[in-house]
């Protein structure tokens, strides 16, 4: 007898853009997968990661059980143990250290993926930590932190479907979001202006009808110049300025040091390229900038180059309007935990609360990580002792063995995660994760829309989801939160509640639910609520980075600065820019590199040369070169690429067989975010010659 095959509605989770999956599974097992054809803005299909989804979860490397280091830290000699026995080897521990070195000494740490980290958070307050971080210690936080310092709220993304003008900032969604595609295609179908700022040509830019194919790092300098072009050409909205923006003659005064063949210089554009960009965006209202998370704040001058793009919104009138970058509150979801109604504690200092203030004051909801092994060699601003890991990977950092040293001296440490990664090696104890076809998980869609992520299979092994896990140390602990205290089913509900939903409507219908408690779009709310800065206004001139200035050097302006000329790095010794991490469509980050169908796309690391590069080091495609920088080096195969400029070397990082990342020094930081400069740092590249 055939045995039935059912279809589980599932969201992908492999990368950040959660695609509805058809999961067809028979008697418990996975059998394939597809992309859903029914469910809201999504059209079947999937990327080559979701393809390969049964390689994700029948991985070789996935840790199926609990299990207790037998051999020295990083050996991943590891016997198994039961759950019972985990949880009381984490209360004995992290009770011990909080009593003898107080809760500071213990540190949170959520690496992907996101969904639960409002129960982190839950878990690490009710132990008493403010050390609650996430890898958005060098991912979204510091593009949130530029416009907090200009708007006072969270970011207002764009939108696109009302805009005449797009203008796409360092953006190539066909890799990172690809079903945002055919939204991004209808615009063109629309008549749609669209403007791309990108180092490099990508798919997303071939679209567009004006590409600004910059220097990597100079996106302050073009933002300054646009907003010198539109001040001097009288294009900028006076009323809005005028009545709402604190800072502006300021502001005015300094871009006149950016006129476009000044920028020009420092970009590598034409200039009239630059003016033509100011004045499409500038006269075709509405017109929406679509931001990226990370690649412009990846170099050491990133938050004010982004500062000084987010001025252009309210220079041309384009804040909270439709078509433009709207500040419309959404519909009450699970999503408003990640919006501020769980608050990170702070009675205690958290760590990088000195080198990185503003990071506190805008507020971040979190600590700054990024000089985590630091603060735990070193035992600043006092001794870190424990840290509870889910998703924890050495390679999200700079110069990554440097973390893994510093976890190996910890008096405990617990990694949550998947695989078996490098970082899950150094651990005392490793727990098993479900994956996404392995949990239940409560997911908010467009226009008001719940859905179950539903369970398709049975967990492998012993595996949990994460948040159970936290549930099971929260109580292994005695200790206490109001969402998590009564297990998981109690949590979704409780997230549920702003919308009116229960859980158990989203499981009658997995076609998805609207809201019963909707928050309406409206505009203009500055009219009647002002804006959540000190001055009550869009502070082109930011108080909170003032306060700064006399003890960490900070303009209120969005200063530009020339990473070139900040690094202190020998550029003669060291004459190209190094960039690292653009994305590939096979990739996200080092966990799609266990799965062989993408993993042998790419036999080796490829070392992106631009033609004329490679003809000046007499590198032909296929050799084998070494590319080191001051931090370290590493060696890879070249690869002729003419998307990017001549001078700009790129390698896709957390590649094992070489890791881009070992590249970059783990002092080369933002002084504002403390984001690495993982997109500018310098290297010289040299050809491998066999048998030398």
């Amino acid at each position: 007898m055939t045995k039935k095959t059912e279809i589980k509605k599932v969201r992908c989770n492999i990368c950040s853009a959660g695609c509805p999956i058809d999961a067809y599974v028979q008697d418990g097992k996975l059998l394939s997968v597809e992309g859903s054809r029914d469910w809201p803005g999504q059209q079947g299909g999937l990327c080559s990661k979701g393809a390969a989804s049964r390689q994700y979860v029948y991985n070789k490397d996935r840790i199926l059980y609990p299990m207790k280091r037998v051999g020295e830290r990083g050996s991943g000699e590891f016997e198994r143990i039961s759950w019972e026995e985990a949880y009381a080897m984490i209360a004995n521990n992290l009770l011990r250290i909080r009593e003898k070195y107080g809760s500071q000494s213990t540190v949170f740490y959520a690496g992907y993926p996101k969904w639960y980290r409002p129960a982190l958070l839950r878990l690490a307050n009710a132990y008493g930590s403010p050390n609650y971080c996430t890898e958005s210690s060098t991912c979204f936080q510091s593009a949130a932190m530029a416009w907090r310092s200009i708007y006072g709220n969270n970011i207002c993304f764009p939108d696109m479907m009302h805009a005449k003008t797009v203008l796409v900032w360092s953006n190539n969604l066909y890799y990172s979001n690809i079903s945002m595609a055919p939204m991004y295609q209808s615009l063109k179908e629309r008549g749609v202006n669209i403007i791309s700022v990108d180092p490099r040509e990508t798919v997303t830019s071939q679209a567009a009808d004006l590409h600004l194919k910059l220097i990597p790092g100079t996106d302050g300098a073009l933002a300054l110049s646009m907003g010198q072009v539109i001040i001097e050409e009288n294009l900028y909205d006076h009323e809005f300025v005028e009545k709402y923006v604190y800072g502006f003659e300021e502001y005015r005064a300094y871009v006149q040091q950016f006129k476009p063949e000044k920028a020009a210089e420092i970009t590598g554009l034409d200039a009239d390229l630059i003016r033509q960009a100011a004045r499409i965006y500038a006269k075709n209202s509405p017109a929406a900038v679509m931001f990226s998370a990370s690649p412009v704040v990846h170099h050491i001058n990133g938050m004010q180059n982004y500062r000084a793009v987010m001025c252009l919104i309210a220079l041309t009138g384009n804040y909270d309007i439709p078509g433009g970058n709207p500040s419309r509150p959404g519909p009450a979801s699970p999503c408003n935990e990640y919006m501020g109604n769980v608050k990170r504690l702070n009675a205690i200092e958290a760590i990088g609360e000195k080198e990185f203030p503003a990071w506190f004051d805008l507020p971040c909801e979190e600590a700054q990580c990024s000089r985590l092994a630091d603060n735990i060699l070193e035992a600043q601003p006092y001794p870190i002792k424990a840290v509870v890991g889910f998703g924890l990977n050495c390679r999200m950092w700079p110069e990554p063995e440097h973390l893994q040293k510093a976890l190996g001296t910890l008096d405990f440490y617990v990694n949550t995660d998947l695989f078996l990664s490098d970082s899950s090696k150094m651990a005392d104890l490793v727990l098993p994760a479900a994956s996404t076809f392995e949990r239940d998980v409560v997911v908010n869609g467009r226009g008001g829309m719940f859905f179950l992520s539903e369970q398709a299979i049975p967990p492998l092994g012993d595996a949990k989801n994460d948040v159970e896990i936290m549930i099971g140390m929260l109580n292994a602990m005695h200790l206490t939160d109001e969402a998590l205290g009564q297990g998981y089913e109690h949590y979704m509900d409780y997230i549920l509640q702003p919308s009116g939903l229960t859980i158990q409507e989203l499981r009658e219908h997995p076609e998805g639910v609207k809201g019963k408690v909707i928050i309406p779009p409206e505009f203009k709310t500055y009219e009647k609520n002002g804006f959540a800065t000190p001055s009550g206004k869009v502070e082109f001139v930011s108080q909170v980075l003032e306060r700064y200035r006399d003890s960490h050097g900070y303009s209120g302006l969005p200063e530009y600065r020339d990473y070139r000329q900040m690094s202190g790095v020998d550029q003669i010794e060291y004459p190209y820019i190094l960039n690292t991490g653009s994305r590939k469509p096979q990739f996200f980050h080092s966990r799609t590199y266990r799965m062989p169908w993408l993993a042998n796309l790419e036999q080796a690391p490829l070392v992106e040369l631009h033609p004329e590069d490679a003809a000046a080091l007499g590198v032909e495609e296929g050799e084998q070169v070494k590319v080191t920088s001051p931090a370290g080096s590493m060696c890879g195969t070249a690869v002729l690429c003419s998307n990017g400029r001549p001078g700009v070397i790129h390698i896709y990082h957390g590649n094992p067989k070489g890791e881009a990342n070992d590249l970059i020094s783990k002092d080369y930081l933002d002084p504002i975010s403390g984001f690495p400069g993982y997109k500018s740092y310098f290297c010289k590249v040299e050809k491998v010659v066999a048998g030398a």
